[in-house]
């Protein structure tokens, strides 16, 4: 391998540019560590965390949280109509407002669990496991 080509990034640039900060995560857990000798450090949480493992699925190009586990009554009820792309990033790149008509999800949902979360057709058998599951929503790309 081409010593220039390895030596342009540093192994924390590398961390940070893969799987959308995911190597942030593992800075966060250092930081854990030289924190809890702090005793200025951030006080602990009222209750331990119980996870022991986190599975992370990083899907370029996978299957569409819409389609899968993000449930979107507005897009059932709108499928057809007509909706007007006028954000930034749209009129920056085309400089033009564009209409494109709603499409629903493919697939059926179905509430699972005690917990109700909501499951697509697509993964009929994760239904059952729901209420061990955590589903985050709040990620932004």
């Amino acid at each position: 391998m081409d010593k220039e080509l390895f030596n342009t990034f540093s192994r924390r640039q590398a961390l940070r540019m893969t799987a959308c900060g995911f190597g942030g995560l593992a800075l966060g857990a250092l930081a854990h560590r030289v924190a809890a000798v702090n005793s200025n450090a951030v006080k602990r949480a009222h209750h331990a965390p119980r996870a022991k493992r986190v599975i992370f699925i990083f899907m370029a190009g996978g299957v569409s949280h819409v389609d899968s586990f993000d449930y979107k009554k507005k897009l059932f009820e709108d499928d057809g109509k007509l909706l007007r792309f006028d954000d930034a990033r749209t009129l920056a790149k085309t400089r033009q407002i564009v209409e494109q008509k709603v499409m629903k999800p493919l697939w059926n949902f179905k509430k699972h669990g005690q917990c109700g979360q909501q499951v697509s057709e697509l993964f009929p058998f994760i239904g059952g496991h729901v209420d061990d599951l955590c589903f985050l929503k709040g990620v932004h790309t």
